[in-house]
């Protein structure tokens, strides 16, 4: 099982950009907006292509300390364009203080419209989910873990109650 952090200003090589952590009641906030991007990245969802890593795109990744998969949340000022859901077998923070995640390889993702509705999410990397169970890395049980969380976070998102994208507007576009 491969082990996730927030530390995606040293990730990413060459970019550069502000991060802070914050704990929030569902858990913890990785807050990053990129400056300098030297090499743009972009995925297609659907037939939908969305830039992901540019300059000025924020990066809000909600770790949870409760559920089996943490939200990470692009927007480009305050619009929401994309959410892409790891899903983990644990949560927790490291010596740093940053949030990580002990990643279970399976992953949804759809695009958001301005009104932070989901598209129609997809579930990827089956493909590397089954040969982390076939070489070892993960149990059986992790891999029926994986499946179960990742139908359980596209059922949310498709219809819209996701209890992390909804923390996660919440900050960003808090009720008055």
């Amino acid at each position: 099982m491969k082990r996730k952090d927030g530390r995606y200003l040293q990730f990413f090589p060459g970019v550069q950009g502000t991060q802070r952590v914050l704990t929030l009641p569902e858990g913890w906030l990785v807050d990053v907006t990129f400056t300098h991007v030297p090499e743009p990245h972009a995925v297609t969802v659907h037939g939908v292509t969305v830039p992901t890593l540019v300059v000025g795109a924020r990066w809000l990744t909600l770790v949870p300390t409760q559920r089996y998969a943490a939200l990470l949340v692009i927007l480009y000022g305050e619009a929401p364009v994309f959410a892409y859901a790891d899903v983990c077998a644990a949560t927790g923070l490291d010596e740093d203080g940053l949030p990580g995640l002990d990643d279970l390889y399976l992953d949804v993702r759809a695009t958001l419209d301005p009104e932070w509705r989901p598209g129609v999410p997809e579930i990827i990397d089956t493909d590397e989910l089954d040969a982390a169970l076939h070489s070892g890395e993960i149990t059986p049980d992790q891999h029926a873990l994986a499946w179960a969380t990742a139908r359980e976070v596209e059922h949310e998102l498709v219809h819209n109650t996701f209890p992390l994208l909804q923390a996660i507007q919440a900050f960003v576009s808090p009720v008055s």
